[in-house]
C-alpha cells in the first residue's frame, strides 16, 4: 500500500471512530435522559397511590364519623353534640390512623363540641376558616380542604379536611374535622433516597399553593408557583413529565407528575439532572479524553509519514502502534462493538461483544457470516425469543440488520441479561453495531411497576391495582360479556387488639397469614388485594350472590378454626364480610364498593364474625 493509501485509510479510521463515539455518546446521553424521567414518572405514580389512599382514607373516616353522630349525639335543630359520648367514637378512628393528628367535631355556628384529645383544647372556633364557611355557603359541597398550616398544638405543618353533617333540608348541622400531620407525610419520603438536589412537592390544583416539600423549606409553603407543570394542570392535563431550571434554586431538573384523582391536589417529583447524569458525564469525559489521546496520536503519526517519507519501514511500524492504541481504546469500551464488511462477513469486534454473547462467543470469529453466527446463538438457547420458534426469530432478526436504521431494539438473553442493539450502515457499505447490557435499567423498571402495583407486606395487588381489576369487571358486566360477578369487603376483627397486645409484627403475620388462607381458598381467575390496614376486598368473577356467601362462609369458618401461632400462644382471629353483586347498572368501581363496604358494616354491627349481603 502507498503512502497516500495508507493516509486515506488512517483519516477515514479515526472520522469512523469519532462519529462512532459521537453516535454513541448522543445516544447515552438521551437514553441517560429518558432513563431519568421514566424514574420520576415512575416516582410519581407510586406517590399519586400513596397520597391518594391517605386523602380517600382519611374522607372515609369523616364520613363514617359523620354516619355515627347521630347515633351518640343528635345534632338536629342545633342541639349540642355530647363531648362525653363522642370522644370515644373519635377516639377509635384516631387511633388507627397514625396520619392524622385527631378528629373534632363542631356546630354549625363553628364552635368545637367534642374532639378525639384526652385533653380539654379550651374554647376553640372554626367559622372564620375558609373551608368552614365554603361548607355553609355551598350546600353541595361534600369535603373541603385547607391551604398548610402550622399548627400551635402539633407544631407541624398541618391541612385541615372538613366533611358535613347536614339535615334532610341540605342544611349544616355539624361539621367533622382532621387535621392530616404533612411532616409525617414528608418524613415517609427519605426511604426514596433521592438523588442529591432532587425534590418532591405537593400543591393544591385550584391555587397551586405548596402544600408539602421534600427537602422542606419553610419559607415556600403555601406559595403560589407559575411554571410549565402549573400551566399543564390548568389545561386539564392530569399527567406528564417535563425538564426545565427551577427559579427557586436554578436546578435543572427532570420532572414527572400527577394530579390527585378526586382531589385538589397534584403531586411533582424532580430529580436532579445534573445527579441523574453524573454517571453519563464520567463516561464522555473518559471517552473524550479517549478520542483526544487517539488523535493526537494519530497526527503525531500522519506528521511523522509526511516528514520521514523514506524511512518507510518505521513508519509502518508507528502505524502498528497505532493501531494496537485504537483497538485497546476500543476494548476499553463497556460497549460491544461490531462491525461486519460489504458481504456481511465479521470483520471486527471488541472484548465486551464477546463478554455480553459468552454463550456463543467461540463462532464470535473474523470471516463468519452475520447470519452463521446469530443461527448458532439461537440454536444453543442464547436467545429467550427464539426458543421453540429459530427460524421465525431469525427472519425477524435478519430483517432487522439488514435495515440497519439505527433504531435501538432490546433483545433478552437466557441467562437473564438484557441488550439493548442498535445497527447502521457505514456509507462505506460496513454494518456497524453497538451492544449495551441494559439488565440493571429492566430490573429497576420491573422493581418499581411491581411496587406500583403490589402490596408490600402480603405479597397481593394493592388497592390502585385491584380498583383497576373492579372497574375491568364493573365494565365486563355492563357490557354484559360475563353473566354475573360478586365482590366480598373483609375486615379482620380486633385487629387492633391484636397490635397493641402482641406488637405490629405480630399484625403483620396476621396479614400474611389471612392472605395465604385467600390464596389457598380463592379460583385463579378470582382477584384479592388488600385495600389498606386489615381491609382486603375479592372480585369473584361468573359468580352470584348465593355461592359468593357460601364462599364466605367457608373462609370465615376456617380462619376461626386455625390459629394464629405468635411466640407460645396460638390466638385465634375472626373476620367480618360484606358481599355485593356487581349491577350492570353500576358505573365506576365505587360504586359496587360503597354497597360491599355497608354490607360490611352491617356484618360488625351485628357482633363480627359474620357475613353480610347488600341489599
Amino acid at each position: 500500500m502507498t503512502q497516500r493509501g495508507l493516509l486515506r485509510l488512517l483519516a477515514l479510521g479515526v472520522l469512523v471512530l469519532i462519529l462512532l463515539l459521537a453516535w454513541q455518546l448522543g445516544r447515552s446521553y438521551a437514553d441517560a435522559i429518558e432513563n431519568a424521567t421514566d424514574d420520576a414518572g415512575n416516582l410519581v405514580s407510586a406517590l399519586d397511590a400513596q397520597l391518594t389512599a391517605t386523602l380517600r382514607r382519611v374522607e372515609s373516616n369523616l364520613h363514617n364519623i359523620a354516619a355515627q353522630l347521630p347515633a351518640v349525639a343528635p345534632v338536629r335543630a342545633g342541639a349540642p353534640v355530647r363531648r362525653r359520648m363522642a370522644q370515644p367514637v373519635l377516639r377509635r378512628f384516631s387511633d388507627n390512623f397514625p396520619e392524622v393528628n385527631g378528629f373534632f367535631v363542631w356546630s354549625r355556628d363553628g364552635e368545637l363540641l367534642a374532639s378525639s384529645e384526652a385533653t380539654d383544647p379550651g374554647p376553640i372556633r372554626i367559622d372564620h376558616r375558609p373551608g368552614f364557611l365554603e361548607l355553609r355557603a355551598e350546600p353541595e359541597a361534600q369535603i373541603t380542604f385547607s391551604d398548610s398550616i402550622r399548627s400551635r398544638i402539633y407544631a407541624q405543618d398541618t391541612v385541615a379536611v372538613y366533611v358535613p353533617v347536614r339535615n334532610a333540608r341540605g342544611g349544616l348541622d355539624a361539621v367533622v374535622t382532621s387535621t392530616l400531620n404533612i411532616d409525617r407525610i414528608t418524613r415517609s419520603f427519605e426511604s426514596l433516597q433521592l438523588p442529591q438536589g432532587s425534590v418532591i412537592f405537593m400543591r393544591r390544583s385550584d391555587n397551586h399553593k405548596l402544600v408539602l416539600r421534600y427537602p422542606y423549606v419553610e419559607r415556600e409553603i403555601n406559595k403560589p408557583v407559575r411554571n410549565a407543570i402549573q400551566q399543564r394542570i390548568d389545561q386539564g392535563i392530569v399527567a406528564g413529565r417535563d425538564r426545565f431550571q427551577a427559579v427557586t434554586d436554578g436546578e435543572w431538573r427532570l420532572y414527572g407528575f400527577r394530579k390527585l384523582q378526586g382531589y385538589p391536589y397534584y403531586v411533582v417529583v424532580g430529580l436532579a439532572q445534573r445527579s441523574a447524569l453524573a454517571n453519563w458525564h464520567r463516561n464522555a469525559r473518559y471517552l473524550v479524553g479517549g478520542v483526544v489521546l487517539l488523535g493526537v496520536a494519530m497526527l503525531f503519526l500522519l506528521w511523522q509519514m509526511a516528514r520521514l517519507e523514506r524511512q518507510r519501514a518505521q513508519a509502518q511500524r508507528e502505524a502498528g502502534r497505532a493501531q494496537d492504541l485504537l483497538r485497546e481504546a476500543i476494548d476499553s469500551l463497556s460497549a460491544g462493538i461490531v462491525v461486519y464488511d460489504e458481504q456481511d462477513r465479521l470483520i471486527a469486534y471488541n472484548e465486551a461483544m464477546r463478554q455480553l454473547y459468552a454463550g456463543f462467543s467461540d463462532v464470535i470469529v473474523p470471516g463468519r457470516t452475520f447470519e452463521e453466527i446469530t443461527r448458532a446463538g439461537a440454536q444453543r438457547g442464547s436467545f429467550t425469543a427464539a426458543i421453540g420458534r429459530t427460524e421465525a426469530w431469525l427472519a425477524e432478526r435478519m430483517q432487522q440488520h439488514r435495515a440497519a436504521d439505527g433504531v435501538p431494539y432490546e433483545q433478552e438473553l437466557a441467562d437473564g441479561r438484557w441488550v439493548q442493539f442498535t445497527e447502521h450502515r457505514t456509507p462505506a457499505g460496513h454494518t456497524v453495531g453497538t451492544r449495551i447490557d441494559i439488565t440493571e435499567r429492566k430490573q429497576l423498571e420491573n422493581e418499581l411497576r411491581d411496587q406500583a402495583t403490589t402490596d408490600a407486606l402480603t405479597g397481593l395487588p394493592n388497592r390502585r391495582h385491584f380498583l383497576a381489576r373492579l372497574d375491568e369487571e364493573v365494565e365486563r358486566v355492563r357490557r354484559r360479556t360475563t353473566q354475573q360477578a360478586c365482590v366480598l369487603m373483609m375486615d379482620l376483627d380486633h385487629f387492633k387488639r391484636i397490635n397493641d397486645q402482641f406488637g405490629h409484627a405480630a399484625g403483620d403475620s396476621l396479614l400474611r397469614h389471612f392472605a395465604q388462607l385467600l390464596a389457598e381458598e380463592l379460583r385463579s381467575t378470582d382477584t384479592c388485594g388488600r385495600m389498606g390496614g386489615e381491609e382486603f376486598a375479592v372480585i369473584l368473577p361468573g359468580t352470584d350472590v348465593k355461592a359468593a356467601e357460601v364462599l364466605a362462609r367457608r373462609i370465615c369458618s376456617r380462619l376461626a378454626g386455625v390459629p394464629l401461632r405468635i411466640g407460645t400462644q396460638q390466638v385465634y382471629v375472626t373476620v367480618s364480610m360484606g358481599i355485593a353483586a356487581i349491577d350492570p347498572a353500576d358505573l365506576t368501581a365505587d360504586t359496587v364498593l360503597s354497597r360491599a363496604d355497608g354490607a360490611l358494616y352491617q356484618a360488625k354491627e351485628a357482633g363480627r364474625n359474620r357475613v353480610a349481603v347488600a341489599t
